[in-house]
């Protein structure tokens, strides 16, 4: 296996990236914290977690190139020209045929594995699809 590393900003690696398999014999040997007595959902805190995500993007930031907000930025932006271009392909079409499309990608991307990029772009596609389904405007679901 070649081993990726993540680096800090002083060039020290301070984790390995595992391949999915790898990563999911590890998790397989570890009991989930569901499974252990001691975990209780109660002393999870929203606010603790989100503390640590702004952390970890304030962190990212000492990075060189782009700031992470232009990326996410960048990113959004795709997204909605994406959105746009779906809605135009999916306009006036029937409500069914749009839920059909929906579920086809899904079934399609369930048929792949998570290592294949192709799995996360047609759930991504399922993903803006589910935000244009809405209630037929008849019972035939035209």
């Amino acid at each position: 296996m070649d081993a990726r590393y993540v680096v800090d900003e002083d060039g020290k690696r301070i984790a390995i990236l595992l391949d999915i398999a790898e990563y999911e014999r590890l998790a397989a040997q570890d009991p989930s914290p569901e499974d252990d007595e001691d975990f209780d959902d109660e002393d999870f805190d929203p606010e603790e977690g989100e503390r640590r995500i702004t952390e970890f993007v304030n962190s990212a930031e000492e990075i060189p190139g782009p700031s992470v907000a232009d990326l996410a930025e960048q990113a959004a932006g795709l997204m909605r020209a994406t959105w746009s271009d779906m809605e135009e392909i999916m306009n006036d079409k029937p409500h069914n045929k749009v839920l059909a499309t929906q579920l086809l990608l899904s079934q399609r991307a369930r048929g792949l594995g998570a290592e294949d990029p192709e799995q996360w772009r047609l759930f991504a596609a399922t993903t803006l699809l589910s935000g244009m389904i809405s209630a037929p405007p008849d019972a035939d679901g035209e």
